[in-house]
């Protein structure tokens, strides 16, 4: 049974309408939803990956770096090594400090989130929601590690009025790319992990990466088309980035990946959001990282440098989000554009067997 997404399209409509809004940006709905600004801490909670400590393969992705634990910011690598509740506080007083907002949502981050006994999971999530400015938690992980079980234990933070998301790294719905990444899992799974996160009144994001190898400017736009049709509430989009001591690092020395230009991916993420849906909402257009661990692009991917550069794309359009969203013909289009006598031609068709025989 399919279930409509969890985010309120009513506040999202009064995001394009009122506040004039060329896409839905996650930040804005959420302060309107909340009545105040609600910032995201990270929590580093130690976990692996079944692609890195055998159970699906070896080495992780193609393109992951150590468990991707490339902590970006300087205030969270000081407390990486904190107890959980330790963390969260020191990351809730920093950026309160810095004006970020007066609600916090925990992100589970780092490694596959739910690859843990459920005690291991219920204990972490408890100290997720122990501090006072805590509304709820997202959890990072894969589409292939929510097992029935883990969906019951989230669904409980919702029942107790938390907000609850699932971040799931699918990077692409085309199954080529997917095993060429070495993700070891398909697009069923996504359509599993959304349709139980809305049975539950869970928030369904998805990881987006445009660029991958081997996949074609259209491939991406279908899959912005089918993970519209599918009802995710939010997406991150990034740019496969090609980080030090990564198989992807590999190939891009030998010659055999080439890494996107600035503006092919300001173009790509402009054409994305064309073809996606207007409800789905959008938490991030780029990657944060540190120039240290990466080799390529060149360009710096910084959020608050390439977002700037794709609203400026889409306002020279005279685009929006949306704008070429389309699963199917309207009812006006269901007209045939010629018109053609079908009584001569099935005539004509009975005339042709009748003088065969």
């Amino acid at each position: 049974m399919r279930h409509l997404q969890i985010i309120d399209q009513k506040v999202v409509d009064d995001l394009y309408a009122k506040d004039g809004l060329i896409y839905s940006k996650y930040g804005s709905y959420e302060r309107k939803v909340h009545g105040c600004k609600v910032f995201k801490v990270p929590l580093n909670a130690e976990f692996t990956c079944p692609v890195w400590d055998g159970r699906l393969s070896n080495g992780g992705c193609t393109f992951c770096p150590a468990l991707a634990r490339q902590f970006t910011y300087d205030s969270f690598r000081q407390v990486i090594d904190k107890g959980f509740r330790a963390q969260i506080a020191h990351q809730i007083e920093h950026y309160k400090s810095m004006g970020a907002g007066e609600k916090a949502l925990v992100y589970v981050a780092f490694g596959t989130n739910t690859y843990a006994p459920l005690p291991t999971l219920r204990k972490i999530f408890d100290d997720c929601v122990a501090h006072e400015d805590v509304i709820g938690f997202t959890v990072g992980t894969r589409p292939d590690c929510l097992p029935d079980e883990v969906f019951d234990l989230l669904e409980e933070y919702v029942q107790s009025g938390y907000d609850v998301w699932v971040e799931a790294g699918q990077q692409t719905v085309h199954y080529h790319t997917l095993e060429a990444i070495n993700r070891c899992h398909g697009f069923a799974e996504l359509i599993r992990v959304v349709d139980e996160c809305h049975s539950r009144k869970i928030k369904a994001l998805s990881f987006i990466i445009l660029g991958l190898p081997g996949e074609t400017p259209t491939e991406m736009m279908e899959t912005a088309r089918i993970i519209s049709a599918l009802g995710v509430d939010a997406i991150k989009l990034y740019p496969l980035i090609i980080m030090k001591d990564t198989r992807l690092a590999q190939q891009y020395m030998k010659g055999e990946y080439r890494p996107l230009g600035f503006m092919e991916y300001v173009n790509l993420v402009a054409d994305f959001l064309e073809h996606l849906s207007p409800y789905v909402l959008i938490q991030r257009l780029s990657k944060d990282c540190g120039l240290e661990t990466k080799l390529a692009p060149t360009w710096d991917t910084y959020r608050n440098i390439v977002t700037p550069r794709v609203e400026r794309e889409l306002k020279n359009r005279g685009s929006r989000q949306g704008s070429k969203y389309k699963i199917t013909l309207d009812m006006d289009e269901l007209v045939p554009l010629k018109q053609t006598d079908v009584s001569k031609t099935y005539a004509r068709l009975k005339k042709q067997r009748k003088t065969s025989k």
